[in-house]
This record gives C-alpha cells, sequence and structure tokens, in this order.
C-alpha cells in the first residue's frame, strides 16, 4: 500500500513539474517574442489646419474692403468686446475701423483701399513673427502708418527695428494688449527720412503689420498704397509684376537694403515680352551695408510689364516703386515660388504676370458673368495673361512645371490713372500638428 502511494505522488509530481515547466516556457517564449519583434503602435494624431489670417483696419481717407474667400465666411473685428464670429453677408466685409480676423481657409484673402485719388491692395496674412517692410517714407509729404494687430487673448510684445538711408535706428519695443492694434506713424519713426524700411518681429503673441503708404502735398492727393511684407533677406529675389510704360509717362525706382554688416555685390536682370537685359550699370554694383539705397530705373521704356531678378552676393530685401506721374504710386515687392493659389476678386479685372524659366501655371476661374473656365499658361522668362472683360471672381493658379515660378497681379482703376499690385502668395501656410496618444502597454517595458 505504501509502495502504491508512493508510487501515485512520483507520478503527480511529475505531471506537476512538467505543466510548471510548460507554463514557464510559453511565458518565457512570449516574452522573448515581445522584445524580439516590433509592436506597431500608434504613437499620435496628426491634424492640420489653416489658421485664421488679419485684414488691416481702416487706414488713410479711403474705403478699405476685404475680398473675402467665399460667400458667409467666418469674420469678427479686433478691438470689439465680443470675441465670437459672425457670418459675412457676401464675399465683401467693409472695414470701417478694426482690423477684421478671417477663418482659417485654404483661400488668401486680400484688402482693398480705394481713396479716390489713389487705390492699395495687401493680403490678409497669418500672425508673422518676422516682417520685413521695404517702402514707404517718413518726409514731409507723408503721411504713413504702421498698424500693428495683436489677434490673440493675450498681450504681444514687438520690436521695430527702422532703417534709413544713413543708419540703423535704435530698437523701439511696444506692447500691444490682447485683441487690439495700435497705429505708429512713419515720421515719428524716422523723422524727414524719405528711404524707409522697417523690420517689425514679434517677441511673443499673435501679430500682424501692415504698413501703409500715403503722400499728400498741401491739399493734393499724391497717391496711396499698401507696403506688402516680405520675408528674411535673401540672396536671389524676383520680383513678378512691375508695369511699364512706352510713351515714358511711367518712372521707376528700386529700393534696396543691405541689413548684414557686409557691403553687397548685385546684378539686376529685367525681363519684359521685348527681352531680358541688365541695365547700365547694375552688373556687379555695390550696395552698402545697413542704409536704404533707392536707384532709380532710368531710361526704361517696355510695351509690357515688366519682372526683375535681383542677385547679390550678400542677404538683401528689395522693392520697385511705380509713379504715375502725380496721380498715384504702388510698391511691388518679391515672392516666394508659386506652388498653389485661390483668390477671390468678387468682379475686379487684373492682369497677372507669372516669370521663370519654365513657365507652366494652370488656371481655373469663375468670370464675372459666373460662367467656370479654365486656361494652360506656358512660356519661358516672361507670360502675360488676363480673364478678359468681364472680369474674374473666384480663380486658383497651380504651378505645373518643375522649376520654380513666381506670380504678381496688376490692379488699375478704368481711368488707369491709379494703380496696385498684389502678390501672388498664399496668405497663410497648413499649420500640422500631432496629439499625442497615451499607450498603457509602454509602462510594461
Amino acid at each position: 500500500m505504501l509502495k502504491k502511494l508512493h508510487s501515485l505522488w512520483r507520478n503527480s509530481s511529475v505531471h506537476v513539474d512538467e505543466r510548471i515547466f510548460g507554463v514557464a516556457a510559453v511565458l518565457l517564449v512570449a516574452f522573448t517574442v515581445s522584445y524580439a519583434v516590433p509592436v506597431a503602435q500608434s504613437l499620435g494624431k496628426a491634424q492640420s489646419a489653416f489658421p485664421a489670417t488679419v485684414c488691416p483696419s481702416k487706414m488713410g481717407d479711403g474705403t478699405t474692403t476685404a475680398f473675402l474667400p467665399k460667400y458667409r465666411s467666418l469674420v469678427r473685428h479686433v478691438a470689439k468686446k465680443s470675441l465670437s464670429f459672425y457670418k459675412s453677408a457676401s464675399t465683401v466685409e467693409n472695414i470701417s475701423s478694426n482690423a477684421l480676423l478671417v477663418e482659417g481657409n485654404p483661400a488668401t484673402s486680400f484688402a482693398l483701399n480705394n481713396s479716390g485719388n489713389g487705390i492699395g491692395a495687401v493680403l490678409c496674412e497669418s500672425g508673422n513673427a518676422d516682417q520685413w517692410f521695404v517702402g514707404g517714407s517718413g518726409g514731409l509729404t507723408s503721411k504713413d502708418q504702421l498698424d500693428i494687430v495683436n489677434s490673440g487673448l493675450s498681450p504681444a510684445q514687438v520690436d521695430i527695428v527702422g532703417y534709413s538711408s544713413k543708419q540703423v535706428l535704435p530698437v523701439i519695443s511696444l506692447v500691444i494688449p490682447a485683441n487690439s492694434d495700435r497705429t505708429v506713424f512713419l515720421d515719428a519713426l524716422v523723422p524727414g527720412e524719405d528711404g524707409v524700411a522697417l523690420h517689425v518681429i514679434t517677441r511673443a503673441g499673435r501679430v500682424t503689420s501692415f504698413l501703409f503708404d500715403q503722400r499728400k502735398k498741401g491739399l493734393s492727393s499724391l497717391g496711396t498704397d499698401f507696403v506688402n511684407s516680405q520675408g528674411a533677406p535673401s540672396k536671389d529675389l524676383l520680383i513678378p509684376a512691375l508695369m511699364q510704360s512706352s510713351n515714358g509717362r511711367v518712372s521707376s525706382m528700386i529700393r534696396v537694403l543691405v541689413p548684414g554688416n557686409l557691403d553687397a555685390n548685385i546684378k539686376l536682370t529685367i525681363n519684359s515680352g521685348d527681352g531680358a537685359f541688365t541695365p547700365i550699370g547694375f552688373d556687379g554694383r555695390t550696395i552698402p551695408h545697413g542704409r536704404v539705397i533707392d536707384i532709380p530705373l532710368a531710361d526704361l521704356t517696355s510695351s509690357t510689364p515688366m519682372s526683375i531678378h535681383i542677385e547679390s552676393d550678400q542677404p538683401l530685401v528689395a522693392a520697385a516703386l511705380t509713379s504715375l506721374k502725380g496721380s498715384d504710386f504702388a510698391w511691388a515687392i518679391p515672392v516666394p515660388p508659386l506652388t498653389q493659389l485661390s483668390l477671390n476678386f468678387t468682379g475686379l479685372n487684373p492682369k497677372f504676370v507669372f516669370t521663370g524659366s519654365n513657365i507652366d501655371v494652370g488656371i481655373n476661374w469663375k468670370s464675372g458673368n459666373g460662367k467656370s473656365m479654365s486656361a494652360h499658361l506656358v512660356g519661358s522668362d516672361i507670360a502675360f495673361w488676363n480673364p478678359g472683360t468681364t472680369g474674374v471672381r473666384t480663380i486658383s493658379f497651380v504651378n505645373k512645371s518643375r522649376s520654380p515660378v513666381y506670380g504678381g497681379s496688376i490692379l488699375r482703376n478704368s481711368s488707369g490713372s491709379q494703380l496696385a499690385y498684389l502678390p501672388l502668395r498664399a496668405g497663410a501656410a497648413l499649420e500640422k500638428s500631432t496629439l499625442p496618444i497615451v499607450d498603457v502597454r509602454s509602462l510594461s517595458h
């Protein structure tokens, strides 16, 4: 009997040991596989959206109108007590005083100022930490204003660095309260200076700035325009659209600033429908650093608009000024390469200019009478396109070329006595972010 019990105990012990060994082996294999085999897991969820953009407040004597991407766009005025958005009644919104905040949208909004004695166009932009303005004046005939808009819900700090024809000026620091804007007059920043450039740096907050150039002599208006902002200084700049005349009624000037510590040697190439050339004295011309330099483009006549390509051995910023014999003027700025862009002109009739070594642009638009149309623009060096006599409502451009293509638009009134340039550049870039996802499995490692 004792022998039987002893035998049974030995057999059960063997089975128990085998089971324990089997479980241990399975756990060991699973543990090894968990480290040896990669486990696919999501660390975050990507999302993207276009930020809201800001259109300038009313400046000068004329009316300011925002051209919105679509009917019933969500908008609100900055510096109002209410933070609620409302739906626009049409594709245009009158700006009677305060700046306008427009909901995020892949299309680009812009504002048009019409004083009766001049017109000016400016892109509505999202908050930009680094803006350069090359244009304007602090002289006796100037009524120029810098509009600094803080569309955020916390105070913003801004530094303004001014440049004159003589030197760089001391930094001026401002604090802009939340959901408000502040106007600074250029004759207070750079008194008596006709040649002006500004560097507006946002240290904290969501700030967008706009420069409005208005000239008067006594009671007579000499014209108005916005100076669109441009990005960081570069060694290669391209101003895509500049109007010129074959009858000598139009004069042009280029303004250049080299903000670094070294002088620059520049080369300027002009493209027009009449060909490409470098004006005399602009091949290897030396530009002193730290000072605003105005250079007349004398004796330039062309039957078509022009583009200007500036090459330099030092980073610089630049703009071109077109004057219409005392009736109006317009500032044209360099632009980045065109990728894809949509605008709503609501019946205006702009002329578009594209420049590049290999121009291949797809165009889709809705005409002033509501008809949907398309076009394919190809060429080299420079090409021109306009929507016809009926004008254009919405329009989109796509660069189909592998080479960079640059674009700008020219706006004129019916008599041709008023002029404005609008760069073909997106007012806001798509913002991407990742929402983290907590994975508790990572705690086991």
